[in-house]
């Protein structure tokens, strides 16, 4: 991906700490039903801290919805990653992270990252984490935001833990981590950490 269009991740393979290999590559438009059988494959804790709504206020209609927004990728300011494994014949997403340009600051994106909560612990996160920060050097970006629960521990641990410097502030009941993935960068604040990963 670069400033003007974007480009598919090669697809390529993450191991996970117990030894199984998944499938990367860009998420696409047709992906739209396997993020919606994904969703239903998570607990109500991980709903409510990725996407800040009670599981039970997710009607079907607003699930598939948006699992459609979020495989409509606009390549020109975003760039997603899912993982795959195949589960009883079928393909299946076990994590998807993505990046979105902010408007008003191109050099600039917000990011999330979402792990099936019975693939947690096994490194999945990270490594496909570690994926998109490729994607979004390639894409010129200076800064990736993330906004999560102040008490998501294990996705703090995660995002300050990748060896980039930091920033990070709370904000009625979040928390907000900006890495600075261009070093020659000028930031707008001073950064308050460094992580070691």
């Amino acid at each position: 991906m670069n400033d003007q269009r974007g480009h598919q991740l090669r697809p390529s393979t993450i191991t996970t700490r117990d030894g199984r290999t998944l499938r990367v590559r860009s998420l696409t438009a047709t992906d739209a039903d396997i993020l919606e059988r994904m969703f239903y494959r998570l607990s109500p804790e991980s709903i409510y801290r990725r996407f800040f709504i009670a599981a039970e206020h997710a009607s079907p209609e607003l699930v598939r919805k948006s699992a459609q927004r979020l495989a409509a990728i606009k390549p020109h300011r975003e760039a997603a990653l899912v993982a795959l494994a195949d589960e009883n014949g079928r393909e299946e997403a076990i994590a998807v992270a993505r990046f979105a340009r902010l408007p008003h600051n191109p050099k600039v994106a917000e990011a999330s990252i979402l792990v099936r909560d019975d693939y947690h612990g096994r490194g999945v996160g990270r490594a496909l984490l570690e994926l998109l920060l490729e994607e979004a050097r390639a894409a010129n970006l200076e800064r990736l935001i993330f906004l999560t629960h102040a008490d998501n521990t294990a996705m703090i641990r995660l995002a300050t833990g990748l060896g980039l410097p930091f920033h990070g502030r709370h904000a009625d009941g979040l928390y907000e981590i900006h890495l600075l993935l261009q070093p020659q960068a000028v930031p707008e604040y001073a950064f308050i950490g460094t992580a070691r990963g």
